[in-house]
């Protein structure tokens, strides 16, 4: 009587991450068009998604922006209608606390102007020297100057005025800030007040603007995300559900079912990454070279916050990646379960 032989089923092997990359490399070179086009739908959903932001982000910049240079165009009007042009004039500086930034710039925009020389005296020594310009102190801050312009957010109460604009050439004094102590304590001269405070209606009506544009932001990203969701997912399932039958034949030469979901997640965050950064790149693209044309490419460049638009950046590199992810999770998981011959069998 012959004795049967037991054979020994030996454990299925688990291959290792780089096996699989090798494999999902392998298989993006084998079906460059189907990857391309895969890469491509994900690319045109992030792109919407960033052009949206960048578009908010620009037109908001180019806004300010254009503001600013009115405001700017006004100061320099009031301050020249007393002084007249400040070619080869001097002006004198008295910097009180810290700068705003449109003090900043209606500083910059005065030197552009062809002085011969700006003196500048600080109030808080703490605060840094200014490099380009002829740091005096307070007796000598007016002499031979057209005006002296009051900057910064400070006290300058305990100022003289009569006596430092004594040996001025224009006893003229411009204030950049309506609030400034200077007006209480400023006589026997000009005084021009640069800037303005908004009225109380103008307050209001802004705050009513800002929160309609706020609102009309939020939705328009909320649609872009729906849209970018739709849109990845449906290029994300289809690349998966069309290759059943290359499971089914991974299955039975003895992959697992945790290699198989392994080289779905990889592929798909391939794709996603590359197809969001190809998304990223146009999004910013286009809306820049689109305002670019109609505006300049000094003033869009000039008002856009780039450190924002990398977070935007940032922000749809993520989305990109965690969507494809997701998206090729469900089907890959379902795939990885279905037993090899039902998904030899598949059509789809």
């Amino acid at each position: 009587m012959t004795t049967p032989q037991h054979q020994t089923i030996h454990e299925q092997v688990s291959l290792p991450v780089s096996v699989a990359l090798e494999v999902v490399l392998q298989g993006i070179r084998i079906r460059l068009g189907r990857s391309i086009v895969t890469i491509l739908g994900v690319a045109l959903g992030i792109a919407f998604l960033m052009s949206i932001l960048t578009t908010q982000l620009v037109t908001q910049g180019v806004s300010d922006e254009e503001k600013t240079r009115t405001e700017l165009v006004r100061m320099l009007s009031f301050l020249t209608a007393d002084t007249g042009p400040l070619h080869e004039r001097t002006l004198g500086v008295i910097q009180a606390g810290p700068l705003n930034p449109l003090e900043t710039r209606f500083l910059q925009t005065i030197r552009e102007q062809g002085l011969t020389r700006l003196q500048w005296t600080l109030l808080n020594k703490s605060l840094p020297a200014p490099k380009d310009a002829d740091v005096v102190d307070l007796p000598a801050v007016a002499k031979d100057a057209s005006a002296v312009i009051v900057v910064g957010d400070g006290d300058s109460s305990a100022v003289d005025w009569s006596a430092v604009l004594a040996p001025a050439r224009q006893k003229v004094i411009a204030i950049t800030r309506p609030n400034t102590s200077a007006t209480q304590t400023f006589a026997g001269g000009t005084l021009v007040t640069l800037s303005r405070e908004l009225r109380a209606d103008e307050k209001v009506s802004l705050a009513a603007a800002e929160k309609r544009e706020r609102a009309r932001s939020i939705w328009i990203i909320v649609v872009s995300l729906l849209v970018t969701v739709i849109g990845i997912s449906n290029s994300m399932l289809m690349s998966v559900t069309e290759r059943f039958r290359e499971i089914g034949t991974m299955k039975c030469l003895g992959a697992l079912s945790s290699f198989i979901r392994r080289l779905f997640l990889i592929e798909s965050t391939l794709i996603g990454t590359m197809g969001a950064l190809l998304g990223v790149a146009f999004g910013i693209l286009f809306p820049v070279l689109l305002y670019s044309s109609s505006y300049g490419f000094g003033m869009v460049f000039s008002s856009l916050s780039w450190g924002t638009l990398g977070i935007y950046g940032l922000f749809s590199l993520v989305v990109g990646v965690l969507l494809s992810m997701v998206a090729a999770v469900y089907p890959a998981r379902f795939a990885s379960r279905m037993v090899p011959a039902a998904a030899l069998r598949s059509n789809i």
